[in-house]
C-alpha cells in the first residue's frame, strides 16, 4: 500500500509542522486524528503519539487523539467522529 508508506514517511515532517504551529500558544486544544485505521498497514494510535512526540506538547494543553476510519461507501458517520465534532465544538466554546 504506497499511499499509507508515503503517509508514514511525511510524520517527521508533520511532526516539526504541529510543534511549530501549537509552539506559539501553549493552552491551545490540540485535536488529531489518526485516520484510516480499519487498514492494517495504518499506524496505531500509539506509533502516531510517539512520531508526532504529542507527551512534548506540555502537560497543560487539552489533548486528544482520536483513531478514526470512515466506511466503505462515506455515507455512514461513525460515533468517533460525532464524539470528535462534539468535543471540538465544547472546545470551540471554551476557548472564546
Amino acid at each position: 500500500m504506497e499511499f499509507l508508506e508515503t503517509d508514514h514517511n511525511r510524520l517527521p515532517e508533520a511532526k516539526k509542522h504541529l510543534h511549530q504551529l501549537i509552539g506559539t500558544n501553549p493552552m491551545l486544544p490540540l485535536v488529531v486524528f489518526a485516520n484510516k485505521q480499519d487498514l492494517e498497514a495504518a499506524y496505531h494510535i500509539t506509533d502516531i503519539h510517539d512520531a508526532l512526540a504529542l507527551s512534548e506538547v506540555g502537560n497543560d494543553r487539552k489533548m486528544f487523539l482520536f483513531g478514526t476510519q470512515v466506511t466503505e461507501n462515506g455515507s455512514e458517520i461513525p460515533s468517533i467522529m460525532q464524539d470528535a465534532k462534539d468535543l471540538i465544538a465544547h472546545l470551540a466554546a471554551d476557548v472564546q
